[in-house]
């Protein structure tokens, strides 16, 4: 009889997961809150938590973080018999080897989600909204990659520039290479 696959995945993959996972996939996901980044020991905790629950079912077990999202990420996966994705954070999880080009010249690479989720992280990292314009004061521009999944509005980019005050540009994001990660971490 087949192992049952659980992914345990950061929910600023939801989206994409979604698109990128072949429909006749059999594989449960439990999804970890991304504000939890702001949290290294809560981040640890939740994940222990879930890793701990599964381990305890029997269950081949797949974590979709990178293994810079938490400095023991991969002595978790390896406690736990875990699959990891063999990527450092989730931008390289969409981007692969281009990442370092993109993030070039003062860059910090989002996606929807990522922006959508900024108010939680906001909130767990206990900032307003000079707190945010500091740390985002190092960036010269903030590259938004869309997949086209459920697109940001007008609105929604110009309340984000309002927030950071860093002139925001759009690329397409093809997930083409999100889905060799995925390939990767659940075979």
């Amino acid at each position: 009889m087949k192992q049952r696959k659980v992914l345990i995945a950061c929910k600023i993959f939801a989206q994409e997961l979604e698109a990128a996972l072949p429909p006749d996939k059999d594989i449960e996901i439990i999804w970890i809150d991304a504000a939890l980044h702001a949290d290294l020991q809560k981040l640890e905790e939740e994940l222990q938590r879930v890793l701990t629950a599964e381990q305890s079912k029997g269950v081949d077990i797949r974590i979709l973080f990178g293994s810079g999202c938490h400095p023991d990420m991969c002595r978790l996966a390896r406690r736990y018999g875990a699959g990891l994705a063999p990527v450092k954070n989730c931008i390289e999880a969409f981007c692969g080897e281009k990442t370092r080009q993109l993030e070039e010249n003062r860059t910090m690479i989002m996606t929807p989600g990522w922006v959508r989720a900024w108010p939680n992280i906001m909130r767990a990292l206990g900032w307003d909204d000079v707190d945010t314009r500091i740390n985002f004061g190092i960036y010269d521009r903030i590259l938004l990659l869309e997949p086209g999944l459920d697109p940001l509005t007008e609105e929604e980019i110009l309340t984000f520039f309002d927030l950071t005050q860093v002139p925001i540009e759009l690329e397409s994001l093809d997930l083409g290479q999100f889905r060799e990660t995925l390939a990767r971490v659940l075979c």
